[in-house]
């Protein structure tokens, strides 16, 4: 298995007393998705198990494939508002997955998340994206190398759709990382790391409630990250 599958790293921290959103997994294989997108209807035992725990977790709530969601089509993709359109974004989802499997992704399953409304200041890209306060923390052998903002600069500058004139003081202020976060974050992600062998990337975001949630990882190599003493060139991974 893949290892950057959310099936593979949250079997291993699902247990851990780190706080992160609510997740049912779906094994579906990859054929009756791709299905979807030549107009296939999935098979009725699949839909009616993806509509069950989809009723359970409750709407809104955040779909994606084990390897990829396509978050900034945000709005039409993985945000799913309710059930109405929950099949219409599935095949959003899938579609941008066999947009990218050049990568090999080979995504096996759907996941459905609970939504958590994040602290999010504007919206970008043309999905209209919550741009909110997240951190990506690398470690290695179960212990944290270095950490940055989610979102640089560069990133919403380039992004198409529409966007706050005050976008960088906004992002500014959402990408400060006080002392406090930090050492939290840093216990978190080394017990994190510490379930992970290898190198790793670590991502958290911060709820509106004001927890800060695990919400993905992958293997470090294939992550992205910007120049720092650990990566002396950035590299655009996923």
């Amino acid at each position: 298995m893949d290892k950057n599958s959310l099936v593979y790293w949250y079997a291993r921290t699902q247990y851990l007393d780190v706080p992160q959103p609510e997740t049912n997994i779906v094994w579906t294989g990859h054929l009756p998705l791709t299905n979807m997108l030549d107009g296939e209807p999935l098979p009725e035992y699949l839909r009616q198990s993806i509509l069950f725990t989809a009723r359970e977790l409750g709407y809104p709530l955040f779909v994606r494939t084990d390897m990829a969601s396509g978050k900034h089509e945000w709005e039409k993709a993985c945000f799913v508002p309710s059930e109405e359109v929950l099949f219409q974004h599935i095949a959003r989802v899938v579609e941008y997955n066999e947009c990218v499997d050049m990568l090999g992704l080979g995504y096996q399953a759907l996941i459905l998340r609970k939504y958590i409304p994040l602290e999010s200041t504007f919206n970008a890209f043309i999905g209209q994206l919550p741009i909110a306060r997240e951190r990506r923390y690398f470690a290695r052998d179960g212990k944290v190398e270095c950490h940055h903002p989610y979102w640089p600069e560069n990133a919403i500058l380039k992004a198409y759709g529409n966007k706050p004139e005050n976008w960088k003081e906004l992002l500014t202020e959402l990408n400060h990382e006080d002392e406090e976060e930090i050492a939290l974050l840093t216990v978190y992600a080394q017990k994190i790391a510490g379930q992970l062998k290898g190198y790793w990337s670590i991502d958290f975001a911060k709820g509106q409630d004001g927890k800060w949630y695990f919400i993905d990882a992958a293997e470090g190599e294939r992550s992205w990250h910007p120049v720092c003493e650990h990566r002396p060139q950035s590299y655009m991974g996923e």
